[in-house]
């Protein structure tokens, strides 16, 4: 009996290590996925320019973040902004001080948006007027009906940062979701 115990004992620590080695390895896989965000792309206007904008994606295992980021960019590129389409670890991405507009945004995993936007948004310090936008992509539609989890989700800024946030949004689907996409730049650029 005592031989019974020890086994299931054993039995389940060994499935706790297998279940914990592998969200590990998941969390650093879903982070390593910024790495590959090296590229950008200047989409200019093809009216008169109004400005320029930044928009900055962490493109995350699926690439549904590039997908809304790339949404995002062109519906601003359509209103006369010059935009630079940045992947997060890009050179593009880190010279904040000439954009009037900067959106941010990637995938959430586990209800928290992934480690390279919130260190990436902790980081930033935009020149005083600029609008800031943060997007997320995800399974969780309710979220995106309040707009205080929203923000908790896709922009956990620290309680003594200054960074204004404009607007958010959360997309689950670019395709079901472009009026969303449209609506948020609106608010951003109001």
């Amino acid at each position: 009996m005592n031989l019974k115990k020890i086994g299931k004992v054993l039995g389940i620590g060994i499935i706790v290590i297998i279940i914990a080695s592998l969200a590990t390895v998941g969390f650093v896989f879903y982070d390593l996925m910024s790495y590959t965000a090296t590229s950008s792309q200047t989409l200019n206007p093809s009216v008169t320019e109004v400005g320029k904008a930044l928009v900055v994606y962490d493109p995350g295992v699926s690439g549904a973040a590039k997908n809304v980021a790339g949404t995002i960019a062109s519906d601003l590129q359509s209103k006369g902004y010059k935009v630079e389409l940045a992947g997060i670890r890009s050179a593009v991405a880190k010279n904040t001080s000439k954009y009037g507009v900067i959106v941010v945004g990637g995938p959430i995993y586990a209800g928290s948006a992934s480690a390279s936007v919130n260190n990436y948004l902790k980081a930033l310090k935009p020149v005083q007027g600029t609008k800031i936008g943060v997007f997320s992509t995800g399974q969780d539609p309710d979220i995106a009906k309040n707009t205080t989890l929203l923000l908790k989700e896709a922009a956990p800024l620290p309680k003594n940062s200054t960074l204004q946030i404009k607007a958010a949004v959360k997309i689950v689907s670019v395709e079901n979701d472009k009026q969303k996409i449209k609506d948020f730049v609106d608010t951003l650029l109001q």
